[in-house]
């Protein structure tokens, strides 16, 4: 049962009202409420005049009945309207006020219960507000001579505190950021819908009037200028009128991003004035550029899947992995921004938004995206023009046959290249183009058979760059870990050409949405003044190693639904102070401690704009222990604080390491058809003491992974990243030699003469301490990342100082070795001295019902 967080109200404190409601997902009244007195307050309306669920008029038998008013605003305090007759307190109404938790009634809400009350309040000045989770509005009384009559407006109409309804236009001040893009132009889409406009016009209208609405809040923000849309239906426009505002203004839009666009569209809009009244009076009131950044990425994977038909899913990066990452490199004044495989851009945005935000400067003139797909190009620049990035420069290009053209002309560099052991480069031509393309032979060097995308990547956002420019890119931990010599020479020339400020790891399934089964890590870089002749002869500074361990949103099902973050007692949403739940992420928190490091002394530019960045002693590894080490290392998970104080700790005490008792062993089965093996697979290994379950198999139906065969005795350690952990001893069942174990496994022996530190590595593989280091030692980039042999030898783990604990593991030793822990053999032992006849086969494959 999800709990649900109380409110906080600026009139009347904290409320029993629950934020969300009984269906889980949806805000309640109450929230909304809140949301109206905060637009109320912004206004200027006095706090003491605004007054919540009021009855403006009692009716029925005996007056039990009510019309009621969910806020009103009197023209004196609250407290002098008080104890006034109902007549009189109608009267003294200016604001009465309608709220709903979304649009599903919102004409029979304004019909039956706001227009009453407005006509109720007798003051001719009287307003009426409607309010839900897509529509706000203003209802005003218009003078008929002979009656006065409700009429509909924007709520950017509703005049500030002392001002009069009417009597100014819409300024960019007026407007305010908008909760969801998505369902307000859903809204705008059944209003052409209802014109009867087909679905494909609808979007290309739809599409000339984004332009427009974004051009006018660009071109009016800074001098907080009269808007080109205003609310057309509460002035006497003609119908002819609004569509020649429109087209003109349109027109003027296409002046700055028609040359950016791949189709320019007509500067002729396809409906008719009349509907385009109601079009302004829906969108004039929101604020686009300065909405947040998820409302505006939401409303992209939405509008772009209609405009440009395609899946924006194999494009996406999570905004706030996005956000860290430009946080991180912290693009500023006088920087030149490029991201050589962009993709939608989310990176390009993200460091116009740090600019802005951070620093005060808009960069977006020198921001540089380039992409092979002509599609992501185009839904580049429609995403830089939602974000008010429309002089950004977009392009198709090919980045990695273009390098010499680009090299030395920015100093950032942001990129999600695409990586993977599959996706390689193979044109000789290119290949010779790049120091990770090629290799030394006979004195020269020459292009290899092929390179990963990935990594060639790194190298043209290195060469893009002027010394000392930065670069953040997103890596699969395979590249940061493996031992294989390729990834080795990698990681050496990337610590010859750059520093290595920061390696933020992110968890499995990060970027789920869209396909990707990845272990992957952002890397942030300096380009040194001149690359080194040798990794060694680099100068020591500290390195911040890190991992996200929460990122708000859910990585273990399909939903990949929102997470927020919950009270610990009672299990409640927490809410900030706009009432909105917070998001359960660690973004932030990975943020501060890198700067609270001695990192932000040795990388001024991480801590320019930050006023929080404080050198202290948050974890930092220096580049000498990296550097030190045969593989040279940039795993996160390694370096991260968790692993290591876990291995300091140990090793403080009394300890020994896996190698001092195990050694590995191969000992290969040569199955034969018809003889019957008892095979254990990784998913019947138990990570209780040892425990696993062997079924029955004819050597011909044996799995392929069931290649080594066990002796009395031997550990069998599961060397895969999602298994670790589990491990097993093998029984006195081995000794017939038809015990046959997973590959998954790492096979060893006790070292003869080591017996004695049995009790030891049995109590050491039951802990947190040795799961720890397994996963911490796991390379790869994907959930079948590994552990090998020589780093699982290398995990240290405590020695037993209880003899009592000692004696009762040397027993539950006994018992495994005897084959009373191999739980499958002693039911089946079971059954077959009291039952004989109920020895049950199993199920022939995962996918039979019984």
């Amino acid at each position: 049962m999800t709990s649900n967080p109380q409110l906080f109200c600026p009139i009347r404190g904290a409320l029993k009202a629950k934020l969300k409601a009984k269906d889980g997902l949806t805000f309640t009244e109450e929230k909304r409420r809140i949301e109206c007195i905060n637009f109320l307050l912004s206004k200027g309306y006095p706090e003491d005049r605004i007054e919540a669920e009021t009855v403006v008029l009692r009716f029925g038998h005996a007056k039990k009945n009510s019309l009621r008013a969910d806020v009103v605003v009197y023209d004196r305090p609250v407290a002098a309207v008080k104890l006034q007759p109902e007549e009189r307190r109608r009267e003294l109404m200016k604001i009465v006020g309608e709220i709903k938790r979304d649009s599903a009634d919102s004409e029979s809400a304004k019909e039956h219960q706001l227009k009453p009350a407005l006509d109720l309040a007798s003051a001719k000045d009287c307003l009426g507000i409607y309010w839900d989770d897509v529509e706000q509005t203003v209802f005003f009384k218009e003078d008929k001579g002979t009656h006065y009559e409700p009429k509909e407006a924007s709520i950017a109409m509703l005049p500030a505190f002392g001002s009069s309804f009417g009597g100014n236009d819409i300024n960019f001040s007026d407007l305010k950021p908008a909760f969801d893009l998505v369902k307000r132009f859903d809204r705008l889409d059944d209003t052409l819908h209802q014109a009867g406009h087909s679905k494909d016009d609808r979007y290309q209208i739809l599409f000339q009037i984004l332009l427009l609405k974004v051009f006018d809040e660009q071109s009016q923000k800074a001098k907080n200028g009269r808007m080109i849309i205003q609310d057309f239906s509460v002035h006497n426009y003609l119908d002819a009128d609004v569509l020649k505002i429109f087209e003109d203004g349109l027109g003027k839009s296409l002046v700055m991003y028609g040359p950016l666009l791949p189709k320019k569209p007509s500067t002729k809009i396809g409906c008719t004035g009349a509907t385009l009244k109601e079009v302004s009076r829906i969108l004039c009131a929101i604020n686009i550029l300065d909405s947040s950044p998820q409302v505006i990425q939401d409303f992209f994977m939405y509008f772009g899947r209609f405009l440009y038909k395609v899946d924006l899913g194999q494009y996406f990066t999570p905004y706030e992995v996005i956000e860290l990452i430009a946080k991180l490199v912290n693009p500023s004044f006088g920087d030149v921004v490029r991201d050589p495989a962009c993709g939608t851009s989310d990176f390009l945005v993200g460091a116009k938004r740090v600019a802005l935000d951070r620093h005060g400067v808009d960069i977006s003139s020198q921001l540089h995206g380039v992409d092979t797909a002509d599609m992501a190009v185009n839904l580049s620049v429609f995403n830089m023009i939602i974000n008010g990035a429309g002089g950004a420069h977009i392009e198709s290009g090919d980045s990695l046959k273009d390098i010499k053209k680009h090299e030395g002309n920015y100093t950032v560099a942001l990129c999600n290249p695409p990586f993977g052991t599959r996706i390689v480069e193979k044109r000789k031509d290119v290949l010779a183009l790049y120091e990770l393309g090629t290799e030394e032979k006979g004195g020269k060097r020459v292009p290899l058979k092929s390179q990963e995308t990935g990594i060639l990547f790194v190298e043209v956002c290195m060469r893009s760059i002027r010394p000392g420019g930065r670069v953040g890119i997103i890596l699969p931990n395979g590249y940061l870990g493996n031992r294989s010599p390729r990834y080795t020479e990698f990681r050496r020339w990337l610590l010859r050409q750059a520093r290595v400020a920061a390696v933020v790891g992110f968890p499995r399934f990060t970027f789920k949405k869209s396909g990707a089964d990845v272990s992957a890590s952002v890397v942030i870089l300096e380009k040194r003044e001149e690359p080194l002749a040798e990794a060694s002869d680099s100068a020591d500074f500290p390195i911040h190693f890190n991992l996200v361990e929460k990122v708000g949103w859910d990585l273990q099902s399909n939903r990949s639904g929102r997470v927020y973050k919950r009270d610990p007692t009672d299990g409640a949403v927490i809410l900030d102070a706009d009432n909105m739940p917070i998001l359960d992420a660690d973004f932030n928190r990975v943020a501060q401690e890198l700067y609270s490091s001695t990192v932000v002394d040795a990388f001024p530019w991480l801590a320019k704009g930050v006023s929080e960045a404080c050198s202290s002693d948050s974890w930092v590894v220096q580049a000498s222990g990296v550097i030190g080490r045969a593989d040279l290392c940039l795993d996160p998970k390694f370096w991260c604080p968790k692993h290591l104080s876990v291995c300091n700790a140990i090793r403080s005490l009394e300890h020994f390491s896996v190698g001092d008792v195990l050694r590995p062993v191969v000992r290969r089965l040569k199955k034969q058809a018809s003889s019957v093996y008892r095979y254990v697979e990784i998913e019947k290994i138990y990570e209780n003491f040892g425990a696993y379950i062997s079924e029955e198999y004819f050597g011909w139906a044996l799995p392929d992974r069931g290649k080594q065969f066990a002796a009395p005795g031997d550990v069998f350690i599961a060397n895969i990243w999602s298994s670790a952990g589990k491990w097993m001893i093998a029984g006195d069942e081995a000794g017939d030699g038809n015990l046959v174990v997973t590959t998954g496994c790492t096979h060893f022996e006790v070292i003869p003469g080591q017996e004695h530190l049995l009790p030891d590595l049995v109590f050491g593989l039951c802990s947190e301490a040795f799961r720890v280091q397994m996963r911490a030692r796991a390379t790869g980039s994907d959930g079948l990342s590994s552990v090998a042999v020589e780093d699982i030898t290398k995990i240290v783990l405590p020695r037993i100082t209880s003899a009592a604990v000692r004696t009762s593991i040397e027993e539950r030793i006994k018992e495994v070795r005897d084959g009373h822990m191999v739980l499958s053999r002693v039911v089946r032992d079971e059954l077959e001295s009291h039952a004989p006849n109920a020895n049950i086969p199993p199920r022939s494959a995962h996918v039979v019902q019984v």
